[in-house]
């Protein structure tokens, strides 16, 4: 196994990239805020199969994050996942660099940056979409990776790199799924006992449904979630529905009528935590088999 290069700041990787460009490789690049567990390592697994050199950054993104998070990560366990799975550059950072008092520019999608996750975090989707396209313009990778677990994040960088005519292919991978509870594998889940995960897959059960009932023709928003909500609400005990929503993939909009492509949307809390999970679906052969999920 080739060591990892690790760079500890974005001033020393600057020499270390243009040298890297200069190559002619082909880059691959995932942007993490830490905490790296099995499904960052499908991205960067994918990514080392299909490029020279794979760049993973490790910095918690103060801009997405609530006021006074303490974001939990060992940037040595990162460093050994990242090379396990392929990595061959880390670049880490802090608030110092990343955000000093200066700095001024900030992604605005519109309304779409406001909707989904951000209609309970107002701040998450412009302070993901920032930190992101950020990360890139500094990498300038040939493809950057983003899992479909955060749907609206994987869709609104993609929309931003077209929009801003950057040059980098963006990857969506599928969502990561535990084989015994559907959850979606994350860091902020990674604390929850057994019982309250079986709450939580049962968010991904209850869109199936959703999904089931659009492929037998029921196109009506409005009755397409009231069944989804009646088979999720009686399987949530210490968790509540804080939205359910059918959108258009695009806008994230709602619709009326179920139409490709779409987006079934739902989220989760407890008051404290809160948990999103959808399922985007472009095609008529993912609304027949449902989008992929990798299972581990």
């Amino acid at each position: 196994m080739t060591p990892v290069h690790v760079i500890q700041s974005v001033a020393e990787a600057r020499p270390a990239l243009r040298k890297l460009w200069r190559s002619g490789a082909t880059v691959g690049s995932i942007h993490t805020l830490g905490a790296l567990h099995a499904a960052h390592g499908e991205l960067i697994k994918r990514s080392s199969a299909e490029n020279d050199h794979t760049i993973v950054t490790v910095y918690p993104n103060k801009i997405q994050l609530f006021e006074g998070c303490v974001y939990q990560y060992n940037l040595d366990e990162d460093i050994d996942l990242a090379q396990r799975c392929g990595a061959t550059i880390v670049i880490a950072s802090d608030d110092a660099e990343m955000y000093p008092p200066e700095y001024a520019t900030y992604i605005d999608q519109g309304e779409r940056a406001h909707r989904l996750n951000s209609s309970i975090f107002d701040y998450a989707s412009r302070g993901q979409v920032t930190g992101a396209i950020r990360w890139i313009s500094l990498c300038r990778p040939t493809a950057s990776y983003f899992g479909m677990k955060d749907i609206e994040q994987s869709l609104l960088v993609a929309r931003a790199v077209e929009d801003l005519l950057i040059d980098c292919d963006i990857r969506h991978v599928p969502c990561v799924r535990d084989t015994q509870t559907a959850v979606p594998v994350s860091s902020r889940l990674r604390f929850l006992p057994p019982e309250r995960l079986q709450e939580v897959g049962a968010v991904y059960h209850a869109l199936e449904l959703g999904r089931l009932a659009i492929l037998a023709g029921q196109t009506k928003s409005a009755t397409i979630l009231a069944e989804i909500r009646e088979r999720l609400e009686p399987q949530l005990s210490t968790f509540k529905i804080a939205y359910l929503t059918l959108v258009d993939a695009d806008d994230f909009g709602p619709i009326d009528e179920a139409r490709l492509p779409f987006i079934l949307h739902c989220a989760i809390t407890d008051g404290t935590l809160n948990h999103f999970d959808g399922l985007c679906i472009r095609t008529d052969e993912e609304l027949q088999n449902s989008p992929a999920v990798i299972w581990i």
